[in-house]
């Protein structure tokens, strides 16, 4: 199966300038785009942004790019920022054999990435889904990860708790028997849900501080779903749902950032408040008004959250954009006092 190259692979985001601005910049930073073979043939699709440092983004369950969209903008202006889609998500193959959609085998697609990009180590952000991902990549290869931020995740059960009730466990069991008895009529019923308001509402309720992030990214993200095969989100939720590193959070050694939405409805900040007492070497940042996407709800806020650790662990760049604008505010002050 030949699979091209997107031409624009990466959601820009309704926060920045429009997509064709962005690609006439004279000052845009390098990007290249790739398809590299994981141990069972499967394509997977990678994208690097920028030079410096590696930082690489693994994003949560049935998502995207999108949803460190303004994090890999912001960072690429001073680090090599690395993203790559999950075996079944966006650009990349559905394996042949969906029994391979694992967190394991999503790692050590990561691994392979790595390979190919010749990248010894990196800091490696998670968000969600993408907290066990990295978690996972570091109990395989635990030399290779300089560093983690982990935001809005969980060590175990992600369904268990969310929205204070076992409303997910219990629809994730309908929707598993219905797709088992007619698969056809619930990825039909799944694909036109993009066109459901109800649908739209669960989704902004559950995952968004809907006074914060735009409409737009909601909406495209609903779409985006609606888009993916159900039977991906099923092999994947099984294997999450009997995930657990709980029994071996205390052995990580390297330091880690934890990230929390004040508001998560979907991962509580109690499970983020679990992580860093299980992590010895953690710190733990509480977004206010954030909720499952704090880092789409208030973006630079978590981008310098996020520049402020990577500094402390030395692997900050030369100059970060956060750091400069500051610079350049507190400049204009000292010039109006007389």
């Amino acid at each position: 199966m030949k699979i091209k190259v997107p031409r624009i692979p990466r959601p820009p985001g309704a926060r920045k300038k429009n997509l064709s601005e962005r690609l006439r910049s004279p000052d845009r930073p390098p990007t290249s785009h790739g398809y590299v073979k994981s141990f069972d043939g499967t394509k997977l699709f990678y994208s690097i942004e920028g030079k410096g440092k590696p930082l690489v983004f693994c994003y949560g369950l049935i998502c995207s790019s999108l949803h460190w969209t303004y994090q890999i903008d912001h960072f690429r202006e001073n680090y090599k920022s690395i993203w790559f889609d999950y075996r079944g998500h966006q650009n990349s193959e559905i394996p042949q054999n969906q029994d391979s959609l694992t967190l394991e085998n999503i790692a050590r697609d990561l691994g392979t990435v790595l390979d190919e990009l010749n990248i010894d180590d990196a800091v490696i952000l998670g968000h969600s889904m993408g907290v066990n991902v990295v978690l996972e990549f570091y109990r395989q290869q635990p030399k290779r990860v300089a560093g983690m931020v982990l935001a809005n995740g969980t060590a175990q059960r992600p369904l268990e708790g969310a929205f204070g009730s076992n409303v997910l466990q219990t629809g994730f069991e309908i929707l598993k028997k219905a797709y088992k008895v007619s698969p056809e009529l619930v990825s039909y019923l799944w694909k036109s849900s993009k066109r459901n308001p109800i649908a739209k509402s669960v989704v902004t309720f559950g995952g968004f501080n809907p006074h914060l992030t735009p409409k737009e990214d909601i909406d495209l993200y609903v779409s985006q779903v609606a888009d993916t095969d159900p039977s991906i989100l099923i092999h994947l939720i099984e294997n999450y749902e009997s995930y657990d590193a709980s029994a071996w959070l205390h052995t990580v050694e390297v330091p880690t950032l934890i990230i929390s939405g004040e508001n998560d409805r979907l991962i509580p900040v109690e499970q983020q408040e679990l992580l860093h007492q299980l992590m010895p070497n953690s710190q733990l940042e509480v977004i206010r008004h954030g909720s499952h996407c704090p880092q789409m709800d208030l973006p630079d806020l978590v981008n310098l959250k996020i520049e402020n650790f990577l500094s402390q662990i030395n692997y900050a760049a030369k100059s970060s954009p956060s750091k400069e604008i500051a610079s350049r505010s507190k400049k204009k002050q000292e010039a109006l006092v007389p």
